[in-house]
């Protein structure tokens, strides 16, 4: 504990005039300069400016990658339709069970092909839902911070 917050007495029980002097005491003693020469903004900036520079790199990887998996998937499932044709045609299995699976198929890649916009619909209103809050939330920021930099000249002690 500093010297000047054991001096002090109860924190509690402080009026704000005497926090302020305790703070100042406590940082004079430490030693903390209260000036910098170049604001954080401009590092978290300059942090955040390259982190968005790289978007377009990770999404360009993500897409090739996701790109390779469907067309891994989609080769797989040709050469099991090729080869299970043939394996079937030798059990003897005639054409009508192959006309009824086929239409089975039929409506599980309809039922898929609108899930896939479903899912695409309900993301797009996600997304939009939480950029819509990310912008309040920027707006009550900066809001408060506005508001914060008008109060702090207040409750410093008059000179």
């Amino acid at each position: 504990m500093s010297k000047a917050v054991e001096k002090s007495g109860n924190v509690e029980n402080m009026t704000k005039e005497k926090m302020i002097e305790v703070i100042k005491a406590s940082k004079n003693e430490s030693g903390i300069k209260t000036t910098h020469s170049r604001n954080i903004s401009d590092y978290t900036s300059e942090v955040i400016g390259k982190i968005d520079s790289k978007i377009p790199t990770y999404v360009n990887l993500y897409s090739d990658l996701y790109k390779k998996y469907l067309h891994i998937i989609d080769n797989f499932y040709n050469n099991y339709y090729s080869n299970q044709k043939e394996i079937i045609s030798k059990m003897g299995v005639n054409d009508a069970v192959f006309t009824m699976f086929d239409a089975y198929l039929k409506s599980v890649r309809q039922m898929a092909l609108l899930q896939i916009d479903i899912t695409e619909n309900i993301f797009k209103n996600y997304v939009g839902l939480r950029l819509s809050a990310l912008d309040f939330y920027d707006q009550m920021m900066n809001g408060s911070m506005i508001n914060f930099t008008k109060m702090l000249p207040k409750s410093s002690p008059s000179s």
